[in-house]
Parts: C-alpha cells; structure tokens; sequence
C-alpha cells in the first residue's frame, strides 16, 4: 500500500511540476475573450489604478464576432477594469460596458473576478487530468501487481473500480483541455467546473440504456434461478438489487425535473450523480475479476485439487451442477499429469445433508472412481457443510500430509471468485479453477462479490464516498 501512496504522490508531483512551469514560462499573461456586440464600433479598455495589469494585445476573430484582451501584470495588487464599447447605446441588448476586478498576483498571474479566469488555469486543467488519467493507470497495474500475487482479491477489484471512476473523470475533461492547448477560447473556469460537476449526470445519461438491461436480466435470470433452485431469500436477491437500480436511476431522473428549488436540486442531483457512477465503476471492476476467474486456468504445477462440494440426487448420484466441477478437476488432473508427469491428489470435500444418502464428497470420489482415477489419487473429506468449511477441513487434511502443498481448488465458473475470496480471507494464496454452469447464475454472483466487496473496504469505501459528495456540493455551491 505504501508503494501505491508513493507513485500516487509522484504522479501528483510530477504535474503540479509541470503546471508550475507552463505557469512561469508559458503562462503569457490572462487571454479573455468577449462577445462583440454587432452594434458596436470600436471599443476602449482601462484600469483604475493604474500601473498594477496593462492591456498588452487586442485581437478580433475573423468572423469579428469575439473579442481577445491579453493582460500582462505590472506589479501585485488589485484594480479594476473597465471594458466600453463605442456606439452601443442604452437600448441596446448589449451592456455598453463591462467591468471587472483584476488581481495580480505572485508569478505572474493575473486573475479577473468576471469569469474567474486566472493566467494558465487551461494548463492547470490540462495537468489536472493528466493526473487523474496518471492515477487511473497506476491504480491498473498495482491491481494486476496484487491480482499476480494473490489472484483472488478485493483489494485488486476495489482499485480497479477507483482506476474506471479516475478515468472517466479524467476523459470527461479533455473536451476542455484542447481547445486551450491548440490557443482557442476554452471558455472559463466555471464552465470548467460546471463541466466536472455534470459529467457524472453525462455518464449516467449514456449507460442508462446498459443498467436498464441489466437490471432486466438481474430479474430474468432470478426468476429462471428459482424455477430451477427453488425460492430461495438468496435467489431473489437480483430482483430486489434490479428494482433498486430501476428506481435510483428514476430517481435522478425525478431530480432533474422536478420542483425543488434550482440551487437544492444541483446540489442534490450532482452530488448523487457522482456517487452513483462511483458504485457503478465497482460493479464493473466486479464483474470483470468475476469474469477473468471463472475462465482462469492454473498452473500445471499442483500437488492437490479441491472439488468443492454442493447437494446431490437422492439417489447418490451427481447433479450437472457438482458433476461439472468434478469433470474440471479431472480434466485438469489428466492434462498435468500429460503435460507435466506430476500426478495431484484430488480432495472431493463436502458432508452429508440431512437429505442427502452420503455425503457429497463420497458420491464425488464414486464418481472419480468410474472416471479412471484411482483410489490412491483421492482423498476425502466429509466433514464440511459450507464452502468455508470445505477449504478450511480441506486444508487441514492437505498441510498434516505437505505443508507445503501447491493447491488449486474446482468449482462452478460462477462461484470461482467467491471461493477464493473465502480462501484469501484465511490467509491460504490458493488457485481456482471453474467449470461452465448455466448463464442463469451468474449475475447472483456478481451482486453477491459486489456487496463482499463493499462490506470488506468498508471504511475505505465510506470515504471515497463522502469525498466524491463534499467535493460534488463544494463545486457545485461554487458556481451557484
């Protein structure tokens, strides 16, 4: 964590650097820029007191449409300046003058009260959001550093979520940094600001479409779930996480057009904004690392294979579901021992139910047996009921006969992630493996690693996203 801190605050350094010398050798005096009234004739500029901020250019576009006035400081201190336009009388649309505050302050920077401007506030954009980009990348590779070291981590998803959120608020301001740089007018800095505020509404907007079908399929597939599984309170959780998906999103929507008055709704509606698509960036580093382990492969290096357990038929025999994820295991048993000559032992792992004739890990290892492996290649273990308990007993049996062990464990592609985690939380750096289940799974699993996720940083959590609120009513109280 030290090592992130580090490079975060290099990052950080590096361009207020840079900013620093744009700012000294680039900066050039304060550029604004006024509409032309098409009335108007020429037009006159003047400060009281003098000799603080001088006009050192003037130019018009070639449309004659926008007026560019470069001031340059003199010495520090405050003035005021006045901007008259010849022949716009007082019935014109157009005020016949405009007056500003002109501050002149430390390296030459000359700041005006008007639009807020400030000399070299585009470099200061342009590094800002070369900076949140910088941040987003380190963020991406300390996520795959962890993600080497222990593939299965929050941590890693967690930091993947901020690098997307940094991302997009660095992307969001481009749009604003170029104009600057190729010498256009880039508007001013509460545009800027505006611009930062809203560009989580503008997310929201775009991915609207992309969480509705999302939320359809969280329901689809929960129904499907409890047709097949039964009505379980943990089948239905998709359903409940859709309609509250379905109605944050109407909620906004109810922001933007409903009677609150103005200064409240933005403030209300930035500030939610910004949170939501915090949230929505987690969910997408989730599904990712879900995705990534439940199509991993490991290492042909493994000295044992968990076969993590689920129910079996009345019967004894497997259902498709546990089936799956012993055929994984074997096939993985037979290409190491093809590819490599190592033979691993493989740990069929679960107990009896009260409904179930033996336990799960004795149908597992019968079924093993008619599959080839033989019987020295297997070792039970029937004691566990949860899948804690089937890493845990597990590995108690594995670490009394090879401390140590390089062990993989195998189970539904879904549930791949989930395993792991529990493995990690024991402090066992463990591989996974996952064998293909129906698509109707999948997105209980995503839900139930993204509140894992929430729960296991939650205090991290609680602060990034009172940061991303104060700063969205900050800003936003700012430009009111």
């Amino acid at each position: 964590m030290r090592r992130l801190y580090l490079c975060l605050a290099a990052a950080f350094a590096l361009w207020a650097g840079v900013f620093a010398l744009c700012l000294v050798f680039g900066g050039g005096g304060l550029t604004l820029y006024f509409e032309v009234p098409p009335e108007a004739a020429g037009m006159s500029f003047c400060t009281e007191p003098e000799g603080i901020v001088e006009l050192a250019d003037s130019a018009y576009s070639g449309d004659g449409y926008e007026l560019a006035l470069r001031l340059v400081p003199l010495r520090h201190g405050v003035t005021g300046g006045v901007l008259r336009w010849e022949g716009v009388g007082p019935d014109s649309f157009y005020a016949s003058e405009i007056r500003m505050t002109l501050r002149s302050l430390p390296l030459g920077i000359v700041s005006d009260s008007v639009t807020g401007n400030f000399t070299g506030w585009g470099y200061l954009t342009a590094c800002l959001s070369l900076f949140l980009l910088s941040a987003a990348l380190i963020l991406f590779f300390d996520s795959r550093r962890q993600s080497r070291a222990a593939f299965f981590s929050y941590r890693a998803t967690g930091e993947l979520g901020v690098a997307l959120f940094l991302l997009l608020t660095g992307f969001f301001r481009v749009d604003t940094v170029l104009p600057f740089l190729r010498g256009e007018n880039a508007g001013t800095v509460w545009s800027l600001i505006i611009g930062m505020i809203v560009s989580a509404q503008t997310f929201m907007r775009w991915t609207a479409v992309a969480l509705a079908a999302f939320s359809l399929l969280l329901a689809v597939s929960n129904l499907v779930l409890m047709r097949h599984e039964g009505a379980r309170p943990t089948n239905m959780l998709g359903i409940g996480v859709g309609v509250a998906i379905v109605g944050g999103a109407a909620f906004g929507i109810w922001m933007s057009y409903s009677l609150l008055t103005f200064p409240l709704r933005n403030v209300l509606l930035n500030a939610y904004a910004g949170v939501f698509v915090y949230l929505e960036c987690l969910l997408a580093a989730t599904v990712i690392h879900a995705l990534k382990a439940g199509r991993h492969e490991p290492a042909y290096d493994k000295d044992y294979v968990i076969v993590l357990g689920c129910r079996i038929r009345p019967d004894g025999t497997l259902y498709p579901l546990i089936r799956g994820r012993v055929d994984r295991a074997v096939a993985f048993w037979r290409r190491q021992a093809a590819a490599t000559g190592r033979t691993a032992v493989l740990v069929p792992s679960g107990g009896r139910g009260d409904d179930e004739p033996l336990s799960e890990s004795e149908a597992m290892a019968d079924y093993m047996l008619s599959c080839g492996v033989p019987e020295d290649s297997i070792l039970r273990e029937t004691a566990s009921k949860t899948t804690l308990e089937n890493l845990r007993f597990s590995r108690r049996l594995i670490e009394a006969r090879n401390p140590a062990a390089k062990v993989a464990f195998s189970t539904s592609s879904y549930h791949v992630y989930r395993g792991g985690i529990l493995a990690s939380d024991e402090g066992w750096n463990i591989d996974g493996m996952g064998s293909r289940t129906r698509w109707y799974f999948w997105p209980n699993a995503f839900l139930r690693e993204f509140i894992g996720l929430l729960a296991a940083s939650r205090m991290q959590q609680l602060a990034a996203l009172s940061l991303i609120t104060a700063l969205s009513v900050a800003l936003t109280t700012l430009v009111m």
